[in-house]
């Protein structure tokens, strides 16, 4: 799975920006940018912040059906 494009897809159905993702789950803005442009995969430490800022478990960011 494309860890960033899941990110993406989650902020976009949400009307977020990473800018306010980054401030909701207290990750850099950076970070997240950095990866997607190396076209990495975030760590699952980092997943789990991120589901805190959109408020979803991690079943539910792994879950392709959810948005």
């Amino acid at each position: 799975m494309d860890t960033i494009k899941r990110v993406q897809d989650l902020m976009q159905a949400r009307d977020m920006n990473l800018c306010v993702l980054a401030k909701k789950c207290g990750i850099s803005y950076s970070t997240i940018q950095t990866t997607a442009r190396r076209g990495g995969q975030l760590s699952v430490e980092t997943i789990e912040r991120i589901c805190l800022g959109l408020e979803i478990t991690l079943k539910d960011f792994f879950d392709s059906s959810y948005l």
